[in-house]
């Protein structure tokens, strides 16, 4: 392998040594020197055998010799830490098998919400305000651990009417590496209160919309809890509903207005549908990278007001004017969504809950918010 290239991995500290974890689930986690986690750094796709031993000795004053190097790159290789074609191989033969599977299994239960299926039901409905009579179009909703948002995520789905809703569309944030702007999960979601079937027929018309395949990154989905947790409050309220969950990694502001697009027409009837933006709002202070929190409802409360409004280009453009500065995580959802929203007559939203939540062990602060769409 003349150019390694290490795979996307998480780095945590520990002590004078580094834990580095695999997101995707494909790697087990190792621990690692500072020498290493440099050298691993070097792998970058771009340096030769050559260039990654110059530079290694440029920043640690060490002389790396070939034959460790090789030892180095065969392990990293064998441990399925590098994209190789070893890697590839592996990362595809999992996806087969989850796709043959047929069944995404809870990944947050017992952590974030009770894993226990009446235990989880009086959580769910104890948090429930509002009449429930209401058919709203669509629902901003947090992915917040629900241990902490559970009266916002209450607040919203208890004004819905549970006798209209028969499909569900939940547009997701992508916390784990996607290769794709726009991903899709084809598989019944399993949760402690029964099983949320997909409506396989709306996501099969949506893949042949694509040029890339929706199903590639399947092994993301298999974690990520932004469309779980609302899985939960769709088997409660919905019990008879199909849902196609949808993860919005990336794009343009064009490329998001087309899959808006594609998204309404591989739906088809919205007759009882219901969608829902799973988002939450600011990420500040020492968790995130800066020197310490502060309250970011300021900015928050003015992309949110452009939301509320439909004025979506203004406000994605608002975001990316200071690159994001507060880290809004829902920047390329929420355009879906609006897009969406528009797309369907919606009238624009209403506020019905804003919090920002603390958290002292890190100085840091996530903000959430609950909005409802006529």
């Amino acid at each position: 392998m003349e150019r390694p290239r290490v795979r996307y991995l998480e780095v945590h500290p520990q002590g004078d040594r580094f834990v580095l974890t695999d997101p995707l689930g494909v790697s087990q986690a190792i621990v690692v020197t500072r020498e290493l986690l440099i050298l691993m750094s070097l792998m970058d796709g771009t340096r030769t055998r050559e260039d990654i031993k110059v530079d290694f000795l440029r920043i640690t004053g060490e002389i790396l010799r070939e034959e460790d190097l090789s030892k180095i790159i065969d392990t990293l290789d064998e441990g399925l830490y590098l994209l190789s074609d070893r890697f590839r191989k592996r990362l595809e033969d999992l996806k087969r098998e989850i796709l043959k599977e047929g069944v995404r299994r809870p990944a947050h239960a017992g952590g974030a919400y009770p894993e226990d299926r009446e235990k989880l039901r009086r959580f769910l409905e104890e948090s429930l305000k509002g009449e429930g009579n209401e058919r709203p179009k669509g629902l901003l909703v947090p992915h917040m651990d629900l241990r902490v948002a559970r009266d916002t995520y209450g607040a919203v789905y208890g004004r819905v009417d549970r006798s209209y809703v028969k499909r569900v569309l939940i547009l997701g944030v992508s916390h784990y590496f996607h290769e794709t702007p726009i991903s899709a999960c084809p598989l019944d979601f399993e949760t402690p209160l029964g099983k949320v079937p997909v409506d396989r027929e709306a996501l099969e018309r949506l893949r042949g919309l694509f040029d890339h395949d929706l199903y590639s990154d399947i092994l993301s989905h298999t974690k990520e809890h932004s469309i779980e947790f609302q899985t939960l409050y769709v088997k409660l309220l919905f019990s008879q509903a199909r849902i196609v969950p949808i993860i919005v990694s990336y794009g343009d502001k064009d490329f998001l207005r087309e899959c808006a697009v594609k998204i309404v027409e591989a739906i088809g009837d919205t007759e009882g549908l219901l969608v829902i933006s799973s988002v939450d709002m600011s990420h500040v202070g020492k968790k995130f990278g800066d020197p310490a929190s502060y309250d970011p409802s300021s900015r928050d409360r003015e992309y949110i007001d452009l939301l509320c409004q439909l004025r979506n280009e203004e406000a994605f453009d608002l975001l990316l004017s200071d690159d994001n500065r507060t880290r809004i995580d829902g920047q390329f959802t929420n355009f879906v969504f609006v897009e969406i929203m528009r797309l369907l007559g919606s009238k624009g939203g209403e506020v019905v809950d804003y919090r920002v939540y603390h958290e002292d062990l890190t100085d840091s602060k996530v903000s959430y918010a609950g909005i409802v769409f006529y």
